[in-house]
């Protein structure tokens, strides 16, 4: 049986009866689902990433570069060398603490105005 007398075949069966509630139930479905689509809460892309999504989708060479480049990236990232005092700091960081972009005697130096500050001042009465 070919594909002709297989379809010619299926246009003599008879066609089953639907029950009549199911079209307005399909029918409202749809239109409900249209009305969530087009929310104002729908995304939309910005304009650059449309233009780079054209450009990919057209180009199969340019969504292979870019693959690439972002595959050397991350192995760049991958492979350079961390240093180990910043892996300590970010260790012992305190989320809590403030952070000064002083240096460390700075740092001192306001500890030492703060624990001054500490002790009540007294004023002198004349």
């Amino acid at each position: 049986m070919n594909d002709e007398s297989l379809e010619q075949h299926l246009r003599k069966l008879p066609q089953p009866e639907l029950p009549a509630g199911w079209q307005t139930e399909i029918i409202a479905q749809a239109l409900r689902e249209a009305r969530e689509s087009a929310s104002p809460t729908r995304q939309v892309w910005p304009p650059f990433l449309m233009f780079l999504r054209q450009i990919v989708a057209r180009n199969p060479l340019t969504a292979s570069a870019l693959t690439a480049l972002w595959l050397l990236i991350f192995l760049f990232k991958a492979s350079t060398p961390v240093d180990p005092s910043e892996k300590e700091l970010l260790a012992h960081f305190d989320p809590n603490r403030p952070v000064y972009l002083v240096s460390i005697q700075d740092e001192i130096r306001l500890a030492e105005l703060l624990q001054d500050q500490s002790e009540p001042r007294r004023l002198q009465i004349p």
